[in-house]
């Protein structure tokens, strides 16, 4: 046998001569992303919601910068008076900040402003300065509700649910769960609707105006929920004295005082990991990467995969803390046993926990604004799909009039500029029955099951941020075609591709022209009811509006996907689990040979359906970061994934996550067995096993350690007999065990890249017994 994999073995590189077009792809791009479909696999594979701050830490370190007027600008743009001509955004900025600047220097109720500003920078305390900040913000509200601004929508009335108001939140907490797991928090200051203070007060009733806003002081009497959030303020405070403000205002350039970005990068600790570890689809290539570089389908010995040495960061300058001792986590003598507990939880990475809570709490959220306030100087953040920017920072005690127009632009902002979806929520929180206009079909009605049990959330920052949920339609139900899978129950994705890769919906129109032909196919993908993309919600618009360079590179728009209803893998066992998953195989291998190449095998996204007479048909789902060939081109599209414990050996390596290693048939087939494994050790009867599982630790290091992991199980704990599957997976565990034996002695020995259907063959179709290999029958 070992002389037939040496002859089929081989790169698959043409002959020179034979492509006349130039590659100029990378074979795959680098991973960058954190914490992009992490929260796809909370329930899947257990992953606690704690865990996912080292994924949020790596999406907020690649922050863009933007200077601080510009996104004035485009607030300001926002709320301009529809009834006058389109203002200049520069001159309706300079018009704004002249507008303010009597309110920064009046005596009176105004002067409340500067005297609860002098009260802030006097406070040595971080917690002790939350309530001259809200006074001060507060008090600025109420005196602008009364300006007439130039160019500016009117300001909201008091009585208008939507008027907004700063809140001291901590130390109340906020809840939220993620298909089941728990999240408690605790943001310094919220934004929230003056209706939400209102409810979150015992003596709602009896509030006047005044009383409203002299509570917002202090804690809620009633904890909030995160869809009453607006936005958040995590405070940090470095020094002990602050400059009082000036005795008189004047409007100068923007001139942020000792920093004009906050830094955060990574830090190089164990308990902190440098690389966060989970699934990992990325933008596009890095800019300094050559296109042209040749790839690398070299598999890398046994020495350097048992290598221990990564490329680390520096570690950040870390915040000399004043904050409350309730704020920060836990001591080792406080929380013994806690390894995942950083030392100290930056203000950006909590400041990015915020945000994915804000994104959570609403199924269509397009984009956040939040804030840090460090000492007396206030960072913008604007968080979408595509990333994160930090815009330079403003001192709202030295340069008030900016601060005020900011407030300015916050009071008039609409819903939708706070990045609410109107299609989905016309008031925040307010979901449910929506309708959606269609070319085709004139409009659809969409009744989406919110608190079902199998919905699934995202928590997380950028990338797709995919989420699934029951779904009722009037108009979709009667599109339902003759389909081998008979379920009249929809579930609806709703999901941010990238704008540059062919749609889901396109790959699967060419998946469904393979089946014509392909029995093993037919029957074994997702049937797509009706698909939509929504126009204007490109990420790349404030980008280009900003001026950011390169503002359309990875831009992400909103879509949604109806399918017919399919069932979880990971709910079977036994012979019925072993069969659907070989027929997946099956239809896989199938589509990679005719070029469709799928690249995320997961647990997640094997299903199966239930025929009228019993029987479990498995399915390849979720399509949107497959590749397609385009005339020997390579993979089309700009983002590469991959959920890092099934991750193939090859793709853990820095050179792989750079994107110089080319995705072959190989890496996906390897993926199947590391599925086949984790289910049968992780299984029981259907249901994810409780703490202790085997290989949890997988969940909690980076690419680079998941990697060292896994060479360990292969030729160390894969040979060890105490090494046991759960009762309801014990004669699928001997079938993974013997994939992953053959897999480890071709890691050993072989070092090009083998023949798909070689790899098909030895590494999982002899190993499978023949009753599992039957094919099924489609017709009822």
């Amino acid at each position: 046998m070992a002389g037939t994999a040496s002859a089929k073995a081989g790169p698959k590189t043409p002959p020179p001569g034979f492509n006349t077009v130039p590659e100029l792809k990378l074979k795959s791009t680098p991973n960058a992303v954190g914490s992009a479909v992490v929260s796809e696999h909370i329930s899947t594979l257990g992953v606690d919601v704690d865990d996912v701050r080292l994924w949020i830490a790596r999406d907020v370190q690649d922050f863009r910068k933007c200077e601080a007027d510009a996104m004035l600008k485009e607030l300001l743009y926002c709320c301009r008076d529809p009834s006058e001509p389109l203002p200049d955004k520069s001159t309706l900025l300079n018009a704004c900040l002249q507008a303010v600047l009597p309110l920064c220097n009046a005596t009176g109720d105004a002067q409340d402003i500067k005297n609860h500003l002098s009260e802030f920078v006097t406070c040595t305390a971080e917690r002790d300065s939350y309530a001259p900040f809200v006074r001060a913000a507060n008090c600025a509200l109420l005196e602008l509700s009364k300006l007439d601004a130039p160019g500016l929508i009117s300001s909201k009335t008091h009585d208008d649910p939507n008027d907004i108001l700063f809140h001291v939140n901590d130390p109340s907490f906020i809840n939220q769960t993620h298909q089941g797991a728990p999240s408690r928090r605790k943001p310094d200051v919220v934004v929230v609707s003056c209706q939400s203070a209102r409810n979150a007060a015992k003596d709602e009733k009896d509030l006047t105006e005044e009383r409203i806003y002299t509570k917002a002081r202090c804690k809620p009497d009633s904890n909030f929920q995160w869809t009453d959030v607006r936005s958040t303020l995590e405070f940090k405070r470095t020094k002990n004295r602050l400059q009082l403000p000036p005795s008189t205002y004047q409007v100068k350039d923007s001139n942020p005082s000792d920093q004009k970005y906050m830094d955060y990068r990574i830090r190089n600790e164990t308990n902190d990991p440098v690389e966060p570890t989970g699934s990992t689809p990325v933008p596009a290539g890095d800019p300094t990467q050559s296109s042209h570089e040749p790839s690398s389908a070299r598999r890398p010995n046994q020495s350097e995969q048992l290598k221990s040495k990564g490329d680390k960061k520096r570690t950040s300058d870390h915040l000399r803390s004043s904050e409350p001792r309730s704020k920060r986590p836990k001591s080792n003598n406080e929380n013994k046993g806690n390894e995942k507990e950083p030392k100290k939880i930056h203000p950006i990475v909590q400041n990015g926990l915020y945000v994915a809570e804000m994104f959570a709490a609403h199924m269509a959220r397009l984009h956040v604004i939040s804030f840090v306030v460090n000492d007396d100087t206030l960072y913008m953040w604007y968080f979408d799909r595509q990333g994160a920017i930090q815009f330079s920072g403003i001192n709202f005690v030295q340069d008030l009039p900016r601060f005020m127009v900011l407030l300015l632009a916050m009071q008039r902002m609409e819903n939708a500029q706070w990045g609410f979806n109107p299609e989905f929520e016309p008031t925040p929180g307010s979901s449910g029955e929506i309708h959606v206009p269609d070319p085709e079909h004139d409009s659809v009605d969409l009744k989406f099951d919110l608190k079902s049990t199998e919905r699934t959330t995202h928590f997380g920052l950028r990338g797709r941020a995919t989420t699934v949920f029951p779904v009722e339609s009037v108009k979709l139900s009667s599109l339902l075609s003759d389909f081998p899978n008979k379920s009249k129950e929809l579930v609806a994705k709703l999901y941010w591709p990238e704008e540059s890769r062919e749609s889901e919906a396109e790959i699967l129109a060419k998946v469904y022209k393979i089946a014509e032909s392909e029995a093993q196919v037919k029957g074994h993908v997702p049937e797509i009811v009706w698909s939509h993309k929504f126009e204007g919600t490109s990420t790349g618009n404030i980008r280009k509006a900003l001026g950011i360079d390169d503002a359309e590179r990875g831009s992400r728009v909103f879509y949604i996907i109806v399918f017919r209803k399919l069932i979880p893998i990971t709910t079977l066992s036994g012979k019925e689990f072993l069969s659907a998953w070989w027929q997946i195989v099956v239809c896989h291998h199938i589509l990679w040979t005719h070029g469709v190449h799928h690249r995320d095998v997961s647990p997640s996204n094997l299903m199966v359906y239930k025929t009228s007479d019993g029987r479990y048909i498995g399915v390849l789902n979720d399509y949107d970061l497959s590749s397609t060939r385009h005339g020997g081109l390579g993979p089309s599209g700009n983002e590469r994934t991959g959920t890092v414990p099934f991750m193939a050996i090859d793709l853990l390596t820095q050179e792989a996550l750079d994107g110089k290693v080319e995705h072959v048939y190989q890496h996906d087939a390897e993926s199947f067995m590391w599925v086949l494994a984790w289910v049968c050790l992780r299984y029981e009867g259907g249901k994810l096993l409780g703490k202790g599982r085997p290989l949890d630790e997988w969940l909690r290091v980076d690419a680079n350690g998941c990697r060292e992991k896994k060479v360990d199980f292969l030729f160390v704990k894969l040979r060890d007999h105490n090494l046991r599957p759960t009762r309801s997976h014990e004669e699928n565990w001997k079938v993974a065990r013997s994939c992953l034996l053959v897999f480890a002695s071709s890691l050993l020995g072989q070092t090009l890249t083998l023949e798909d259907k070689f790899v098909f063959q030895t590494w999982l179709e002899d190993k499978v017994p023949l009753e599992a290999k039957i094919p099924p029958s489609l017709s009822d």
